[in-house]
């Protein structure tokens, strides 16, 4: 399971127009040149965004995005489900099939571990908002020692 630039951009592009006003309008151009972000890529993301009612847009040349709900209420599930990053390690299509009858037991278990560390990655994703990211108020994650906290 991996991060894809989509999930990585959009959270990236959603947390900088969060800092600033989540109500001002930010054009596409003003985030790729401060992000260093491809503006086609920025603009195809919040197309899905826009499509998610993440975003609204409005046109023109005082136009942009902006956020349609307040960060606390856009949880990050959300901002990745927008932009079709799927983090699901277990799904009906993928589950392995085996042609040895009756299925092994040691398959069910297995799944079971999937289905568990699937549901923990989206309830984590889940219950962090967008303001949480963007205010900064996440603390390092302990169990890694790589990570610590921008200063």
């Amino acid at each position: 399971m991996k991060l894809s630039t989509k999930g990585r951009y959009a959270l990236i592009a959603m947390a900088y127009i969060a800092r600033k006003d989540f109500r001002s309008k930010i054009s596409v151009a003003e985030i790729s040149n401060n992000l260093g972000i491809s503006q086609t890529y920025l603009e195809q993301l919040f197309m899905k965004l826009r499509k998610a009612n993440l975003v609204r847009s409005v046109r023109g040349a005082s136009g942009g995005f902006s956020l349609n709900l307040h960060p606390k209420n856009i949880r990050i599930n959300d901002i990745m489900e927008a932009v079709d990053e799927n983090f699901a390690a277990v799904s009906n299509e993928n589950r392995f099939e085996s042609n040895i009858l009756p299925k092994p037991f040691e398959l069910d278990l297995t799944e079971k571990f999937w289905e568990q560390f699937s549901s923990q990655v989206y309830l984590f994703l889940h219950n962090i908002s967008l303001e949480d990211v963007a205010s900064d108020s996440m603390e390092p994650c302990q169990a890694v020692s790589s990570f610590e906290k921008a200063k």
